[in-house]
């Protein structure tokens, strides 16, 4: 009998959307082999009942760095990764400088080698004389921002202008890689946001300004844009932060039409978020805990019907000084975010618990389908054999307090803090090796690789999973 390097036995694995009660077996940090047989191994660890699933791929984390490591960087960003459950990650190009080059791409990569303990790759601001050498260099794909302000709106990662965007989607089509895309219209935001204040002088101001931002106006707008730029240029558009019913009809109509290749995401912080945590946290959860029950029945809806494709954490760490000093004077000029990587696995975990969302739902949505979507599917995103071993351990009996002391994040703090909880991940394996364990991070800075954009990639246009 074959000795692997790790044997993990005694749980249920998820393999090919359903549990199975089976054994793995890794071997040079690759799943070597399953199997309901008993397998020999150098180390062996007993599940105990407990469920295996694909490690977490986060494809919207804003790790900070270069630039703004008061907030964040890749030590503190990707423990915090590991602490959640999440294997892999994908950054932003809103640092400084930004990621617009392949120099700088390069740089980035050799930072995050340094201090990542999981594995990365990197979202690049599209400049059109650095496209396709960029894209050779293995980045998952590019990143424009339609609204610009304050960081992390940073002008400079910003394309208003339509003929640019045109330009850019014409330019980005033939590398196969996707362009994901912050749809928004700036003039319109501040517009609405007077407008609303007028009408509303006693609603707090950084609540007059959420509305604003997530207005479905907003949303039809640069979306329908962003849709028939598509589908002239043939880039493949992945569309972010989406939650107004406009956009999702749009986008739902894009996919049953199959002439246009976009996938689409959404934060957890629209789904996670009530009035009662804005009531209880303010500013610090905006923008949410604005939505209407109607309108979180929508980005349910579409989350269980495949148009919403994926939940990224928009991982976005900023001070709680920053965000509240500004927030209630002039909103215009907050930095909204919030750290997500630790606890949204098991806010979500919850919902599966209550029967909101089901465990074949969650994989394909935070797993599977966020690997096919920045080309590292079948290498990520799922257990079977060849595929590397990254693998999580979660105890859907498992019920606490969400808090946020002793957290990895480097500005300590949780929107989701004070929250009942009922499942969690309690262990992390990155290409096999046990990289966090019952909320402690074991691996050094340096254990994540980067992990680049693999080739022939197809788009499968109508639901990933």
């Amino acid at each position: 009998m074959t000795t692997f390097d790790l044997v993990i036995e005694g749980g249920h694995l998820f393999i090919d959307s359903d549990l199975h009660q089976a054994n793995v077996a890794v071997e040079n940090g690759k799943v070597a082999k399953i199997s309901k047989l008993p397998l020999s191994g150098s180390k062996k660890l007993s599940l105990e009942g407990k469920i295996l699933i694909p490690g977490l791929i986060d494809i919207h984390s804003h790790m900070r760095e270069p630039g703004y490591t008061y907030k964040e960087d890749y030590v503190t960003g990707s423990r915090a990764a590991a602490a959640g459950g999440v294997t892999m990650f994908v950054d932003m190009p809103n640092v400084r400088p930004p990621t617009d080059s392949l120099r700088e791409f390069k740089n980035k990569k050799k930072i995050a080698s340094e201090k990542s303990v999981v594995d990365f790759n990197h979202f690049v601001f599209p400049k059109l004389d650095q496209i396709s050498s960029v894209a050779r260099a293995g980045c998952a794909g590019f990143k424009v921002f339609m609204i610009k302000g304050e960081y992390p709106y940073d002008e400079r990662v910003c394309v208003e202008d339509r003929g640019e965007l045109y330009k850019i989607f014409k330019a980005i089509s033939p590398t196969g890689l996707p362009c994901a895309v912050h749809p928004s219209d700036t003039s319109l935001i501040k517009t609405l946001y007077k407008e609303r204040i007028a009408s509303n002088p006693h609603e707090p101001k950084f609540v007059s300004y959420g509305k604003a931002f997530t207005d479905d106006a907003v949303y039809a707008t640069s979306v329908s844009t962003l849709l028939f730029l598509a589908a002239k240029t043939g880039v493949r558009l992945h569309i972010l932060h989406v939650q107004a019913q406009s956009a999702i009809d749009l986008i739902r109509k894009a996919k049953q039409s199959r002439k246009i290749k976009v996938t689409a995401e959404v934060d957890p912080l629209f789904l996670l978020t009530t009035k009662a945590d804005l009531d209880r946290r303010g500013p610090l959860v905006i923008p949410g805990g604005l939505f209407s029950e109607n309108r979180s029945k929508t980005i349910w809806s579409a989350l269980k019907d495949g148009t919403i494709d994926a939940i990224s954490t928009d991982h976005a760490p900023h001070s709680k000084s920053e965000i509240l000093k500004t927030a209630a004077k002039d909103p215009l000029l907050a930095p909204f975010g919030s750290p997500q990587l630790e606890h949204y696995l098991s806010v979500l975990l919850t919902k599966v618990n209550n029967g909101e969302l089901n465990l074949n739902q969650l994989v394909n949505l935070t797993c599977t389908n966020p690997a096919r979507i920045v080309n590292v599917y079948p290498r990520k995103g799922t257990i079977r054999a060849g595929s590397d071993a990254d693998l999580v351990v979660i105890d859907m009996k498992r019920e606490k307090v969400l808090s946020s002391d002793r957290l990895y994040t480097k500005v300590g703090w949780s929107p989701y803090e004070g929250k009942k909880v009922k499942g969690a991940p309690i262990m992390t394996f990155v290409r096999g090796e046990l990289v966090m364990e019952n909320g402690e991070v074991l691996a050094n800075p340096g254990n994540g690789k980067f992990i680049p954009s693999l080739k022939n990639f197809k788009i499968h246009n109508k639901k990933l999973s």
